[in-house]
């Protein structure tokens, strides 16, 4: 195509029927599906707290047992376990994971922040020493 051609219009009459932008955002608006949160549980003891938990893990090692590979779900179970403070199981999570891809650099300086976050400085810079090691230049 030349160069000339390229900035014409080649139907310059107005369209039969005209739409603004406002209206073309209210239809996008309108024809979003609704993004459905899942529910809130609601805990009233220690043993339902419990099964509770054993259920989530149970989901987390059912999708990692499906995509072993994919980072994320690690990453994810480590934070779950993280936000209902069993450090031990988060730490187990991150060594799991790091049997799978030992060479991701995400996955350490994950590793390295969930000791970071939880003021266990020590723990932290042992794994980053270990990052370094292990991880290529």
């Amino acid at each position: 195509m030349s160069s000339q051609n390229q900035g014409r219009v080649k139907n310059r009459a107005p369209a039969p029927i005209q739409i603004s932008a406002e209206q073309i955002l209210r239809e996008a608006a309108d024809r979003q599906e609704q993004h459905v949160l899942d529910p809130i549980v609601k805990i009233h003891d220690a043993e339902e707290y419990q099964s509770h938990l054993r259920d989530r893990r149970k989901h987390f090692e059912d999708n990692i047992r499906y995509r072993r590979e994919h980072i994320g779900n690690w990453v994810k179970y480590a934070r779950f376990e993280e936000d209902n403070r069993d450090f031990e199981r988060a730490r187990s999570v991150f060594e799991r994971a790091l049997e799978v891809d030992v060479r991701n650099p995400e996955l350490w300086l994950r590793y390295a922040e969930l000791e970071i976050r939880n003021e266990f400085v020590n723990r932290a810079r042992n794994v980053l020493d270990r990052a370094v090691q292990l991880l290529p230049r």
